[in-house]
């Protein structure tokens, strides 16, 4: 396909046929003749209809509610998308959406049931087809472009066209990944990227039962500050067989803007062009080369389900000052309220810091009730198995037996991390809360080993073991109410340690960068 940029208008005022508007007009009370310049077109059904004669098809711009189903169309298909299945009162269904454009305009089609095993072959993104029987109404502008989709049947009319038309192919209409943080959520985008990471497709089963698959792409381009970086998510069959490499430069057409933990990403673009031959990917890949040699994307792909503005702003590690300057402008989440898309909940942070102070009054774990209780099952699957976890409650003994706030008693919990930290860089300290997992790599051991040695070695000695050691962290922060007052709280989600070879280049690189080398 061809790639034009954002600053191409492919909008051409073509004029119409004058004869368009009554293409399917008869010239009287019954049956019509066909014409000798006519040709004759079989529909699914086997019925015959008269098709129209060359250059008489309706510009896609004069679609509309008011044309019925007695019109005919020429167009390219732009985009073509996964087949979708579907539940409803009337059983399992199926759906796919292509995008079709003329001289005049584009405009979203959609094929329902045995519509999809009829068409969906045959139609291929960059050919051109002409279409007839199908039905316009008005579009969902949470799912659709534009004022108008079709909606196509097994009965519809769809043939190849062989000769050479003046339809331009895909188009775009670039955003850059900086600008995502400003629109809604559902907002259509097309986007022009270079990859910077990408997980291997994963499968698994949703709370609805469901068997799905999906795929996690890291993306860069130059916007913003040094850079900014979105996570994009593709679904089903398209997970599996897109094929991209760190390096790569991707076109996408009409990528949907959602938002996961607070932090925007993309999902579902109805088309990729991977490394297309356009000057304007040449471009990008140079940048990112160049950015790469620099200031290299410190982040994983994924990791929460956040964008750049997810894991420290656009994509960057963060000063302990900065990233407590960016969670001022947090809001609280009130229980029970709805999300709103315009504020942010939570940002993510990546940070590198040094240990400076653990509590020692208290010990960074606490006994958690080993009893199973189901895990949440979805009505759509009642009768299924449930699937089970552990408890985790907080236990108290009592007269030998331990009893959590469930009511669960047990002779021996088991212990789990709680606990929370000092870390300070050049510019701040911070507090820090850690669970489980974070525990288990700071100190080495499970709970279960700490709560044994603390009375023996004392919470002095344990803890000058962790005390001002450097570690990379991702940060996660949110604001609450605690006693009728507004605070940040910053949890970790993940700890390792500092590759000080690898910082000591990324260092050297911003030095250099900074005085012009």
């Amino acid at each position: 396909h061809s790639s034009n940029s954002s600053n191409d208008n492919s909008n051409n005022n073509s004029s119409s046929n004058s004869n368009s508007s009554n293409m399917f007009a008869s010239s009287g009370p019954g049956p019509a003749s066909a014409p000798k310049s006519g040709r004759l077109s079989f529909g699914r059904r086997g019925s015959i209809s008269q098709a129209n004669p060359p250059g008489t098809y309706l510009p896609i711009r004069e679609l509309s509610t008011y044309s019925g189903n007695r019109w005919q169309i020429r167009a390219r298909v732009i985009t073509k998308g996964d087949i979708r299945k579907f539940n409803s009162t009337r059983g399992e269904g199926q759906l796919c959406k292509v995008d079709l454009k003329d001289e005049t305009g584009e405009i979203s089609a959609t094929f329902f049931g045995k519509a999809v095993d009829t068409f969906y072959a045959m139609l291929q993104p960059g050919q051109v087809y002409s279409f007839a029987r199908g039905y316009v109404k008005a579009a969902n502008p949470r799912f659709d472009k534009g004022q108008f989709v079709i909606t196509f049947e097994e009965s519809s009319i769809i043939e190849p066209v062989v000769e050479e038309t003046g339809i331009p192919g895909v188009t775009y209409d670039f955003k850059t990944l900086v600008e995502l943080e400003h629109l809604p959520v559902n907002t259509l985008v097309d986007v022009k990227a270079v990859v910077f990471g990408a997980n291997d497709a994963v499968s698994f089963t949703a709370k609805s039962g469901r068997e799905m698959t999906k795929k996690e792409i890291g993306l860069w381009d130059p916007s913003g500050d040094g850079g900014h970086t979105v996570d994009m998510t593709l679904w089903g069959e398209r997970a599996g067989t897109t094929d991209v490499r760190v390096g790569s430069v991707v076109f996408l057409k009409d990528c949907r803007v959602s938002e996961w933990q607070g932090a925007k990403t993309l999902s579902s673009p109805a088309s990729i062009e991977v490394d297309p031959n356009d000057p304007q990917a040449s471009d990008l890949k140079s940048k990112f080369e160049a950015a790469q040699r620099v200031k290299p994307v410190m982040r994983q792909v994924g990791g929460g389900g956040g964008n750049s503005s997810g894991e420290g702003f656009k994509g960057r590690r963060q000063s302990f000052a900065e990233l407590k300057q960016e969670d001022i402008s947090l809001s609280v989440q009130q229980p029970g309220m709805p999300l709103d898309p315009n504020v942010r909940t939570i940002f993510r942070h990546n940070a590198i810091g040094t240990i400076t102070g653990l509590p020692t009054e208290r010990t960074p774990m606490y006994p958690a009730c080993p009893a199973l209780v189901d895990k949440f099952q979805p009505q759509t699957q009642a009768g299924a198995q449930p699937e089970q976890r552990l408890c985790q409650k907080k236990c108290n003994e009592e007269d030998g037996v331990w009893r959590c706030a469930a009511g669960h008693t047990c002779q021996q919990p088991r212990y789990r991390y709680i606990g929370r930290a000092q870390v300070m860089d050049m510019s701040d300290s911070c507090e820090v809360n850690f669970f489980d997992e974070v525990g288990k790599k700071l100190y080495g051991c499970d709970a279960e080993q700490l709560q044994a040695a603390w009375d023996q070695e004392g919470p002095e000695e344990i803890n000058r073991r962790l005390l001002w050691r450097k570690v990379a962290l991702k940060l996660r922060s949110s604001k609450e109410i605690w006693q009728d007052t507004e605070r940040v709280r910053v949890n970790v989600d993940e700890v390792s340690e500092v590759d000080l070879k690898k910082e000591g280049r990324l260092l050297l690189a911003e030095v250099n960068a900074a005085l012009g080398g």
